[in-house]
């Protein structure tokens, strides 16, 4: 859809976004407490991944172009 906009500015933007968006659904795949029910080791997980997103927006930004696969 992005690519279809034609708009090189959406382009890029959404490329910038990507290798976030594709590591940060990996980690949630590795929650399987959640699935299993367990509360207090997804609640532990969870706080660690809170914990960690501040860090991970406050890191430099790499130029990459959006190419889709």
């Amino acid at each position: 859809m992005v690519a279809s906009a034609r708009n090189p500015v959406l382009t890029d933007l959404f490329g910038e976004f990507v290798p976030a968006l594709r590591e940060g659904l990996i980690e949630m795949l590795d929650l399987v407490a959640v699935a299993d029910g367990d509360a207090d080791t997804a609640g532990t997980v969870f706080r660690g991944e809170l914990e960690e997103t501040p860090a991970l927006l406050r890191r430099p930004v790499t130029r990459t172009p959006y190419v889709p696969e």
